[in-house]
């Protein structure tokens, strides 16, 4: 193909191909609401691609190293964009790691298009957009897959369908199929221009007398591409499709129902709706109940809650008796109360509301208890809450306000998942929680002060609250001078909680479901959806899990008598006692508690000090060297086999005519030419001759012109130079041989070989010649042998 080798059309078919990926991957935009903080990283990640495929495909690089090269320039872009730095090692794969971790909660957690103001997806949209760029390349430019690359831009855009309300997008579409099937044009006009030389004006030209619309209209597949496209676009609307969730993304039913799938996600959701819905009503001797549980969130990633790893054994139904209460001792006493629950069409949940503690529930269908949280999940998936009728004997203990129930929990009481905290978080946190709990002799009295701290130093707002529950917001939600600092909703408070708690050792976990119910008279009673609430559930030897209530009388009542318990610390063992809002910057030693194996000891450092270090300049030194050192490397590696093989030729050439002899076998095995062994040099020569190509060609075709007739020059001298090797071979002793050039006719008759060859085949040679790593014998026999004969 005249001009199908040349580095113009090269970069323009990887051009293309990067570019027809990019526009596939602009079906994303709908994930998030700031489409640029992907979009624009893998346009960079893109043409780097692009620049070194093309490159080493125009050099005749093996496809194993031009994909590998691309693999590792993606991974160092990735890793700058993610972790700010070119190697995804130490530091800068920890701050990756932690991105990536981030970033799948955030796509668990809410659905799309994902605000600006949680933790992005964006790394991971831009992780799998490298791993495309690359696969793309790969298949359509370096192995000329082109179907098959387009399975690559088939999965590519099926991401977001029935994942996102407004779809893949048409422009993403339209653009992507245009750069496909420019891509099929190019490739179907290699294949046919390896059977000769295309007829007409400038072919070589890909768009003259070969325009993709052109030529693909007099075939038929532009007819083909043009209406398979319309169709694709116009034939949708009106094929039903099927509800999808993938990582917690849904595009959402838009009723006015209560839903609880995901109770982390779902509370905020459901207490911020105009209309104040009825749930679930409920008959009860009891003459005062409060709190209704609807599941238990025991895994904190820094950013999120969730249920965890859930296991529900086929015997642990809702048909009757229940264990006993995890930790409570024996001797606690108890109160036992009958509800009978019957919930409306509006509560449409996968987790069935009971109290707790428990002692026995009964309800219709496939309901299972988990043994360490005790609560009930649907099996089936399509078990719901909606107009169910269900019984519950709950239990209240009465813990009394001696605290001889709360005992410190043994390390092994619970699962340690109870007592993780994340890296990562605010030092914030762990100040707060140590400063607020300095002077305590047991986890009950820290318990105590860290509720007393949120009622006594907070606010509830629902409107003005920040969004979130971990991360960043942690830091405006308990800093007293942020702009609406200490101003929270349920959610907030007993996220903060829970995680304070664990950071000075003690078990904990949020709790989601119902808070006062309205009584209705009779015994009757109503809880509706303004009624939803989330509370932290703390361990102890003795009483179990137990309910505190952080947040502010506002929106909670009067805490139980257990939890208003005043604390004396007066005489604490260290010289400084709680404060009212603690230290935001300063820095608190760690405890010697069970937190010291739980969270890093970098996280108490103070992150204002390190903020005001300003650039380490020692690291971005070392980080640049260690850049310009693998640049160097990787030059190095790419020039050495060049190198040696040029210094082979420049040592041969100045030698015997055996030398210049091996100089020309070892050219012609570059290139790819059988050299035949065990033959004379007439012979050898003939052979030669036929592979001879035009060195005044400089357009080289696919299938370029060889033989004696290509070059003539070039087989005169390859005759000198076999007149002169039989002359040293089968002479006399002593034979003047004639002084001839042999040098030159040896470079004349490699460069006319090359000629005779591809472009590829020609760049391979000269950056990977396999001589130097084939030892070929030479085709002489001894000196004495030949005087024999």
């Amino acid at each position: 193909m005249k001009g199908g080798q040349t580095f113009g059309y090269t970069l323009l078919l990887a051009l293309i191909a990067t570019g027809t990926t990019w526009a596939a991957l602009m079906a994303w935009r709908g994930f998030l609401t700031n489409s640029d903080s992907y979009l624009a990283p893998l346009a960079a990640t893109g043409m780097v691609v692009c620049l070194a495929g093309a490159g080493l495909r125009w050099l005749g690089s093996p496809a194993l190293a031009i994909v590998a090269v691309q693999a590792a320039l993606a991974v160092a872009m990735v890793s700058s964009e993610l972790g700010g730095g070119p190697i995804p090692l130490g530091a800068t794969g920890d701050e990756v790691a932690r991105s990536l971790e981030l970033a799948m909660e955030s796509a668990r957690t809410y659905e799309a298009p994902i605000q600006a103001n949680v933790p992005s997806v964006a790394p991971l949209m831009i992780l799998g957009g490298a791993f495309f760029l690359v696969l793309v390349d790969f298949l359509a430019c370096t192995l000329r897959r082109v179907p098959v690359a387009g399975l690559a831009l088939l999965a590519i855009y099926s991401v977001p369908a029935g994942l996102v309300q407004s779809g893949p997008g048409l422009v993403a579409f339209l653009l992507a199929s245009a750069g496909f099937l420019a891509l099929l044009h190019l490739d179907s006009r290699d294949h046919l221009l390896r059977w000769g030389r295309p007829l007409g004006p400038d072919e070589a030209n890909p768009w003259v007398e070969a325009n993709p619309v052109v030529d693909a209209v007099r075939v038929g597949a532009g007819r083909i591409g043009v209406t398979a496209t319309v169709i694709a676009v116009l034939l949708p609307p009106f094929v039903p499709v099927l509800n999808l969730d993938l990582l917690g993304i849904g595009p959402g039913d838009g009723d006015d129902d209560i839903e609880i799938r995901n109770p982390r996600a779902d509370l905020r959701r459901d207490l911020e709706r105009d209309d104040d819905i009825p749930l679930i009503r409920f008959h009860t001797d009891d003459p005062s109940p409060d709190y209704l549980r609807v599941a238990v969130l025991n895994r904190f990633t820094g950013l999120e809650w969730s249920s965890g790893d859930r296991g529900v054994a086929d015997a642990n139904t809702a048909t009757g008796e229940l264990p006993a209460p995890d930790g409570m001792d024996p001797d606690v006493p108890r109160t036992l109360y009958e509800y009978q629950f019957e919930a409306s069409d509006a509560f449409d949940s996968s987790w069935l509301p009971t109290q707790f503690p428990a002692s026995s529930v009964e309800a219709v269908g496939d309901w299972r208890f988990d043994e360490d949280t005790m609560d009930f999940l649907a099996v089936p998936d399509d078990l719901t809450t909606e107009d169910l009728e269900w019984s519950v004997q709950g239990m209240e203990p009465d813990y009394g306000i001696s605290g001889e129930f709360f005992l410190d929990s043994a390390t092994d009481a619970v699962d340690s998942e109870f007592l993780e905290v994340p890296g990562g978080l605010p030092s914030i946190v762990r100040n707060l929680a140590v400063s607020e709990t300095v002077g305590t002799r047991s986890d009950y009295e820290a318990a105590l002060l860290l509720q007393a701290f949120f009622r006594r130093n907070f606010e509830y707002s629902l409107e003005d609250a920040p969004e979130g529950i971990g991360g960043n917001v942690f830091e405006t939600f308990l800093s007293p001078t942020a702009p609406d600092g200490r101003t929270g909703y349920c959610e907030q408070f007993a996220s903060a909680m829970a995680v304070m708690a664990r950071i000075v050792g003690i078990p904990a976990r949020v709790a989601v479901g119902f808070l006062q119910p309205d009584d209705l008279g009779n015994g009757n009673y109503e809880y509706s959806s303004y009624d939803l609430h989330a509370w932290p559930e703390l361990y102890f030897e003795g009483a179990g899990w137990v309910r505190f209530e952080p947040t502010p009388s506002g929106r909670a009542g009067p805490v139980p008598d257990y939890a208003a318990v005043p604390v004396d610390v007066s005489d604490p063992t260290d010289n400084t006692g709680p404060t009212e809002t603690g230290p935001t910057g300063a820095d608190i030693p760690e405890p010697s508690g069970p937190t010291a194996s739980v969270v890093p000891q970098d996280q108490a450092a103070g992150g204002d000090d390190a903020a005001d270090e300003g650039v380490d300049w020692t690291v971005v030194v070392l980080r640049v060297a260690l850049l310009l050192l693998a640049l160097a490397l990787i030059g190095a590696l790419a020039l050495a086999p060049r190198f040696f093989r040029g210094r082979a030729r420049t040592r041969r050439l100045a030698g015997t005519p055996e030398d210049v002899w091996d100089e020309l076998r070892s050219t012609a095995i570059d290139l790819g030419l059988t050299w035949p062994t065990g033959r004379s040099p007439h012979e050898v020569g003939r052979f030669l001759v036929d592979h001879l190509g035009d060195r005044s060609d400089s357009d080289r075709p696919e299938r370029p012109r060889t033989g004696p007739d290509a070059d003539p020059e070039a087989a005169a001298a390859l005759e000198r130079l076999v007149s002169a090797l039989e002359l040293a071979r089968y002479a006399r002793p002593g034979s003047a041989v004639p002084d001839v050039a042999l040098a030159d006719d040896a470079r004349t008759c490699c460069a006319s070989l090359e000629a005779g060859v591809t472009r590829r085949v020609a760049l391979r040679a000269r950056w990977l010649p396999r001589s130097l790593w084939q030892r070929s014998t030479r085709d002489s026999v001894d000196h004495d042998q030949l005087v024999g004969v």
